[in-house]
């Protein structure tokens, strides 16, 4: 089955969070348009919550994705909304980063 737009983006942004294993977690729900509506990827790292909204290049979220992304940024989450574009897909994963690689120093340093 050949990915859609919108897939080859959830895909790197997979591969970008998998770096990251074990400290990330990161739940990909499937909607079925029942129940109160989310974004495409809800995860937290070192208790920091986050959430991913995946478009296919040049597309924007939904008035409805608009409503969850202000409501998760009013309660101080980040919301990233990821494209495709090379800069935001940085830009996720160096705050992926900043927050993890203090965890694996701590952990190395009580390894010792």
């Amino acid at each position: 089955m050949k990915a859609t737009p919108e897939g080859k983006v959830k895909k790197v942004v997979k591969a970008i969070i998998a770096q990251y294993q074990p400290y990330v977690y990161s739940h990909w729900p499937v909607l079925n348009g029942m129940g109160e509506p989310t974004l495409d990827c809800c995860g937290s790292v070192d208790g920091f919550a986050f959430y991913v909204e995946t478009k296919a290049p040049g597309e924007k979220p939904t008035q409805r994705q608009w409503i969850t992304i202000r409501r998760m940024r009013r309660a101080g989450a980040p919301v990233f909304i990821l494209d495709g574009e090379d800069l935001p897909l940085r830009e996720f994963d160096a705050w992926l980063r900043e927050r993890v690689e203090p965890v694996m120093e701590l952990e190395s340093y009580d390894a010792r």
